[in-house]
């Protein structure tokens, strides 16, 4: 799959923050859902499916650019 700059991943947090949609404390060292564009966090509940909505068009994208494998596991 093909990575930009902007484009959102799960990260370590560096530093305590809270979570934008529910304001949950959380503290470094937490795993968390980073969106650079917008500068956002959320935790892994919040966060997951718009993630992984994120990464289903992304290799969508790539199959229909022909650089994807659409049958890969």
């Amino acid at each position: 799959m093909s990575q930009y700059r902007n484009d959102p991943r799960l990260i370590t947090a560096r530093f305590t923050s809270s979570c934008s949609k529910c304001k949950t404390k959380l503290l470094k060292g937490t795993s968390i859902y980073y969106w650079p564009s917008s500068r956002e966090v959320f935790c892994t509940k919040c966060g997951e499916g718009t993630y992984r909505q994120f990464l289903s068009s992304a290799a969508d994208e790539d199959v229909y650019h022909g650089t994807g494998n659409p049958y890969a596991c």
